[in-house]
């Protein structure tokens, strides 16, 4: 049995990210993947605009007001955010903001298909077979379902 290990070209990362706390340390292990691969690195954030879809009284969510465009605007700044501190690490990502109303394990994996993907990195938020249930689980999606490469950062420990 040949023990050589197993060489895979990895040319382009993509890292999944929410805003939540990971968001920044995943991005950051994902930088450092593609720093040893010599490879690029994209940022990506799936907006599901079905979470829209809620019905709020007029006094709370005013009809004028357009949600969709604030938080859509909120989310590139938070990617620029995002973006600026991996650069700081000595690698620019490219950035990337998809709108897509169908599972976001799938959306993740649907993009990284169709840009060329080597290797998807994805966050554990840690909430078990629990969370899983009532939640679904992004990073549970992206490991089944990826025909690449997954590297799931878990969950920090303080």
């Amino acid at each position: 049995m040949d023990k050589s290990p197993v060489k895979i070209p990895v040319k382009h990362i993509l890292v999944a990210v929410d805003f939540s706390p990971m968001a920044l340390y995943t991005a950051r292990m994902a930088a450092q993947e593609a720093q040893l691969h010599g490879a690029s690195l994209t940022l990506l954030h799936i907006f599901n605009p079905q979470m829209l879809n809620l019905q709020m009284p007029e006094e709370i969510l005013p009809p004028t007001l357009d949600l969709r465009e604030k938080l859509l605007h909120l989310a590139q700044a938070e990617m620029e955010k995002l973006r600026q501190a991996v650069a700081e690490g000595g690698i620019t990502p490219r950035v990337e903001l998809e709108e897509s109303g169908e599972n976001i394990g799938k959306a993740v994996i649907a993009f990284g298909k169709a840009h060329a993907v080597d290797m998807l990195v994805v966050g554990s938020h840690g909430h078990g077979a629990i969370g899983r249930l009532l939640l679904g689980s992004v990073a549970n999606d992206v490991v089944h379902y990826a025909s690449c490469p997954v590297l799931v950062v878990k969950h920090q420990e303080d």
